[in-house]
């Protein structure tokens, strides 16, 4: 067996105390999201083309994404606690857990789509068309790209009409 990478591992300790800060885990979970995280990367690592990317791109990616899949899992969780123990403020907790979800996908993304993101929370595609650019065709790909990275961290439609958004 290789060693693991100290830059990888430190990636995903920080990343596991993002989730225990963020996401409703636990100080006692952080060992094992760590670890998750780690074999997450290790068992994705054969995946790795070197023509594609750089390998710390690669690393960046997958422990981010398993990172966004364990909040995901983890908010859906709570929010069936929630709903089944009768809390008085469940949406209030799942805007807030959603908020800290959209900014972390929204953060993963390339730089033209993290702008084109950006833009579209307050302008339309049309709008943003004009200030980038770019033809609306080309805005309405990558607002496909966009949506496709959410799908990928377990952010849909659904969760965004539950929680008193747009359908």
């Amino acid at each position: 067996m290789t060693a693991v990478d100290p830059f990888v591992i430190r990636q995903a300790e920080i990343r596991a105390s993002r989730l225990v800060a963020c996401s409703g885990f636990t100080r006692d979970d952080w060992e094992d999201l760590r670890q998750d995280l780690l074999l997450d990367y290790l068992e994705r690592l054969p995946l790795f083309d070197s023509r594609r990317g750089e390998p710390r791109g690669f690393m960046f990616g997958v422990v981010r994404h398993r990172a966004a899949q364990l909040a995901a899992e983890q908010r859906r969780r709570l929010q069936v606690l929630a709903d089944n123990g009768g809390s008085s403020h469940p949406h209030v907790a799942a805007d807030h857990d959603l908020r800290l979800d959209v900014a972390a996908v929204v953060a993963r993304l390339p730089e033209h789509l993290r702008v084109t993101a950006e833009l579209l929370s307050e302008r339309t595609p049309r709008e943003v068309a004009h200030l980038t650019g770019k033809s609306r065709s080309r805005v309405y790909q990558m607002i496909g790209e966009i949506r496709e990275a959410f799908k990928e961290a377990g952010i849909g439609p659904g969760v965004f009409h539950k929680c008193g958004g747009a359908r």
